[in-house]
């Protein structure tokens, strides 16, 4: 038996147009875009089949049965087929079928055998859907729409796609694009097509009318395509794809102006370009999408603070404590240092500290402050106000009512209480997240601890693409006053305040800053020389804090040399966002860097205005240094530093994008 003529020639392979496929690639780019998980070598073997196997295949039973004499997709002049174009259809469509099967999964193809199965109800001489108008654009429409995303997501995670109402969305967008685009790939065919018996939608439409449909469908794509990234709380996907859709509508809107006038410039070549333009910023598109999706980065999108009601001014908090003791050497060291701090007010949950001592909720009684508070009574302190002052802190975040249902991840920092189930189990209950909401704990870390977590909320970010994580800080460091008069502790009482500060981190660049703030880096380094410097221990009467005179030298003496260890000039640094862990600290920082103060001014203020909140202080200076980003700023950098115990230093640099 003869068998050459079921081999595949040069016209047979002219007809199977295989570099058509490139026009058929968006909505599988789209679908790999969208998928939750990724299968790789389930996704590169789909995409195989698909475009290699099963539209050539498509292409060539179509021109085999058509027999066009006349341009059609692709090619201009097309071959006359012969039977090895049948045969070698057979046999891309059967090798299709085995490899997804043995390669991918059953549900894809399955998922094949339908689209197979409608491509040739289409075609064939014996059914010959197309002849039909309407019954034609809908079969297209619906299996080269709908159902080829609801394909390709089948075999690029192996699994089915969940008809949520999101997805349902993005299947009705993708049958409105393809809705859109058909008609125009017919628009120079119609009186080919009627001398084959077909007529279709596009001639019944006529010229003008095929342009209207075309922009109706695809004003219906985008609502649908809206309301998909608006569940998904990712509208600023929707206004991306926007941006890739301007070239398409203006050659749209330029072609429609030249058929108007001629309607022979409804012609093979205009729609060709036509479907050039339309493939190349599709395809480019859903390309960026893949790497936003699936290749995320991080963005902080917004920070609020909060503070107690309670406001006293340094003065106030000074004399509180000096009447605390008798010893007029501890009265006047009390005095001088208060002097020094820079600070003018701190806040507070507690009461007590402008009030006469028969009118004190916390301490005792008495001038003396003795017998001092319990740990157990600090704690059942703690517990009542850290959650209303954190919840204080998110609840400003911008339209958080509307975007808490986004939120994926939730991540507490404390240093100065605990108890279980802790803060995070409380602000669930109290912001009613999502049950579903993943959370993390930062506790017992001290002042850089703020930084530690938007480590953690970055790496999140970075290896989810639908991640929305929020942080958040909060310190009653007030409630840990100790009735101490050793050098250490006169610092501590007159340093520490209560505080909280709440920070989003996306993996999409959304917020309301003049420019994306991304997260570019972080970098950490301990000082062994300075462990017993910043210490925070456990005793019976709460928190003992053992911060000494020697941690500005410290950071001093090694902010150069960590800096050249990361390659990081301070020149090229625009905005500075320092933890003032004290007045000495911030001075030493500049002079340690050679800057100039102005540039640490958010630190200073900050420290003026709040005292040392321990973790969110650093989020209420980078709070100050983001709102005021100017669009003019967009390719800068912002450094953030902290300081914590161990001696440890914690860094991260932003980027203005």
């Amino acid at each position: 038996m003869d068998i050459c003529f079921m081999l595949p020639d040069r016209n047979t392979i002219k007809l199977l147009r295989l570099p058509f496929f490139f026009f058929l690639m968006p909505l599988f780019l789209f679908a790999l875009s969208q998928a939750h998980t990724i299968s790789v070598s389930k996704a590169v073997w789909s995409f195989v089949i698909i475009h290699f196997l099963i539209y050539p295949a498509s292409n060539g039973y179509n021109s085999y049965v058509d027999r066009d004499e006349d341009s059609i997709g692709g090619l201009e002049k097309p071959p006359l087929p012969t039977k090895s174009l049948f045969y070698t259809t057979i046999f891309l469509d059967v090798t299709a079928i085995l490899l997804a099967a043995f390669l991918v999964s059953m549900l894809f193809a399955g998922c094949l055998l339908l689209y197979i199965a409608a491509s040739r109800a289409y075609s064939s001489r014996q059914i010959r859907l197309k002849k039909y108008a309407l019954a034609g654009f809908l079969v297209v429409v619906i299996f080269q729409g709908a159902f080829t995303y609801y394909m390709s997501v089948a075999g690029i995670t192996g699994q089915a796609l969940t008809l949520s109402r999101e997805n349902i969305y993005v299947l009705l967008g993708c049958t409105f694009q393809i809705a859109g685009a058909y008609p125009l790939t017919q628009i120079y065919q119609h009186q080919q097509d009627l001398k084959d018996g077909v007529t279709t939608l596009s001639y019944k439409l006529g010229y003008t009318g095929t342009f209207v449909f075309t922009a109706v469908m695809f004003l219906f794509c985008n609502i649908f395509y809206y309301l998909y990234f608006s569940a998904r709380d990712l509208g600023t996907v929707f206004y991306i794809i926007q941006l890739f859709f301007v070239p398409i509508v203006v050659y749209f809107g330029y072609w429609f102006l030249l058929v108007r006038r001629n309607v022979r410039n409804a012609n093979f070549r205009n729609t060709m370009r036509m479907n050039w333009i339309a493939a190349l910023c599709m395809n480019s598109c859903f390309t960026v999408l893949i790497f936003i999706n699936h290749f995320p980065l991080s963005y902080i999108t917004a920070i609020e603070t909060a503070v107690p009601d309670h406001c006293f001014s340094q003065q106030s908090l000074a004399s509180f404590y000096i009447n605390s003791t008798d010893d007029l050497i501890s009265k006047r060291k009390i005095r001088i240092v208060a002097g020094k701090t820079g600070i003018d007010t701190r806040y507070s949950v507690i009461s007590d500290f402008d009030k006469s001592k028969e009118e004190y909720e916390f301490f005792s009684k008495t001038t003396s402050l003795i017998p001092e508070p319990t740990l157990t009574e600090r704690m059942r302190l703690y517990q009542r106000h850290v959650t209303k002052l954190s919840q204080k802190a998110i609840e400003r975040i911008p339209e958080f009512e509307k975007i808490k249902s986004s939120v994926t991840h939730l991540i507490t920092v404390t240093c100065t209480g605990l108890f279980a189930p802790g803060l995070d189990i409380e602000l669930m209950r109290a912001l009613k997240l999502k049950p579903s909401v993943q959370r993390s704990s930062v506790n017992f870390m001290g002042c850089n601890a703020a930084i530690i977590a938007l480590k953690n909320a970055d790496a999140i970010c970075k290896s989810q693409p639908d991640a929305n994580v929020l942080v958040v800080c909060t310190e009653l460091c007030t409630i840990h006053f100790q009735k101490r008069y050793n050098d250490d502790y006169i610092l501590s009482n007159l340093l520490f305040a209560d505080g909280a500060a709440a920070v989003m981190v996306s993996s999409q660049p959304t917020g309301s800053y003049a420019n994306q703030i991304k997260i570019d880096r972080f970098d950490s380094l301990i000082l062994h020389n300075g462990y017993d410097d910043m210490a925070w221990q456990l005793s019976e009467t709460g928190f003992i804090m053992n911060l000494t005179s020697y941690v500005p030298d410290l950071i001093r003496e090694n902010m150069v040399p960590m800096l050249k260890s990361i390659r990081l000039d301070p020149e090229h640094i625009r905005h500075w966002a320092i933890h003032p862990g004290g007045k000495r600290i911030l001075d030493d920082f500049a002079a340690a860097l050679e800057l100039d103060r102005c540039k640490l001014a958010p630190a200073y203020a900050v420290l003026k205005n709040y005292g040392n909140m321990s973790s969110p202080t650093v989020l209420f200076v980078l709070k100050d240094v983001l709102e005021k980003v100017k669009p003019e700023h967009k390719g800068s950098r912002a450094f953030t530093a902290a300081f914590g115990p161990g001696l440890s230093i914690e860094t991260m640099q932003l980027l203005y994008v």
